[in-house]
């Protein structure tokens, strides 16, 4: 004869697997990825979150998304109070690919910042839609 487990240990075990399936899966219950098309329409407001760009200072100035911020992932640690925004602000994360922008949030979180999103598809997405970059000097580019 075989016994059924209860159904109050078979009702923590899924809440439990519920609860900890974002952290497996590395997606974040909360604060989903924002779109270039959303970010934009969030750029023009005067609560737009901080978008910071975790990309090399030589990737930065060869273009990036007009009002981005640029601290570099390996310097994030160590200067992210120069973020001028409050543990609970809103924070906007992109890089190339998506990888370091991943790693930032990581990190930015467990600095104890609550709302950090990511560009969804970060730069990679942003080119493929043909949408503006700045270069230093200022000059747009669509590169």
């Amino acid at each position: 004869m075989t016994t059924k487990p209860s159904t109050g240990r078979c009702a923590r075990a899924l809440r439990t697997l519920f609860l900890l399936l974002p952290a497996l899966s590395g997606v974040h219950a909360g604060d989903a990825p924002l779109g270039p098309a959303q970010w934009r329409a969030r750029q023009a407001r005067p609560d737009a979150p901080l978008l910071l760009d975790v990309r090399h200072a030589d990737e930065y100035r060869d273009g990036h998304i007009a009002g981005a911020l640029n601290i570099p992932l390996e310097q994030l640690a160590a200067r992210h109070g120069a973020l001028g925004v409050p543990r609970g602000g809103e924070i906007v994360v992109y890089c190339v690919s998506g990888r370091r922008a991943g790693k930032a949030r990581e990190l930015l979180e467990s600095l104890g910042y609550t709302h950090v999103r990511l560009l969804d598809g970060s730069l990679e997405a942003w080119r493929a839609q043909h949408l503006p970059l700045v270069r230093e000097g200022g000059e747009p580019s669509h590169r």
